[in-house]
């Protein structure tokens, strides 16, 4: 698995290290290959976030997490190189699933609300993300309630990755 960071924030969150093990947790939670996978995520900060927001989903403001989901996942196959050849990248050796933009300050200030570490907040917006990524969307009430379940079907593994 290859996970590209940028760190566009004054922050410093989670490590590359640690999402990795966090994406590729989520991946097997879906029954998903990890090798040959590749995604970006992205710390921003307000200002763009909320330019994300506003560009693409048509809200003035900021917010938590913004995914962009770069395969068609909602076919349920096996994310390999022969279900999705054309999006196969051929310069990061893997298949490009998408790009998740985390804003650090929204981060951080969630984190006070619920009263645990922004690490830990980042790790649950980063497994929102990733859900968003491999099809889950919280739209209507049941696949909200089903996405949910997943989330906290991760809380596990975060409590041993961060604190």
């Amino acid at each position: 698995m290859k996970l590209f960071l940028e760190n566009r924030s004054e922050y410093y969150l989670l490590s590359e290290q640690i999402l990795k093990k966090i994406a590729k947790a989520v991946l097997k939670m879906e029954n998903q290959p990890t090798n040959h996978i590749a995604l970006s995520v992205f710390y921003v900060n307000n200002d763009e976030i909320a330019q994300i927001n506003k560009e693409y989903r048509k809200k003035d403001k900021p917010t938590d997490v913004i995914t962009f989901r770069l395969v068609d996942t909602l076919q349920n196959k096996k994310l390999t190189k022969k279900n999705f050849l054309l999006d196969y990248d051929k310069a990061s050796g893997g298949l490009y699933i998408g790009e998740i933009f985390i804003c650090a300050e929204v981060a951080l200030q969630q984190a006070e609300e619920w009263n645990h570490s922004h690490e830990r907040e980042v790790a649950e917006l980063f497994v929102h993300g990733m859900l968003h990524i491999l099809g889950h969307d919280h739209e209507e009430s049941e696949p909200a309630r089903i996405m949910k379940e997943k989330e906290q079907m991760m809380y596990p593994i975060l409590d041993k990755l961060v604190r």
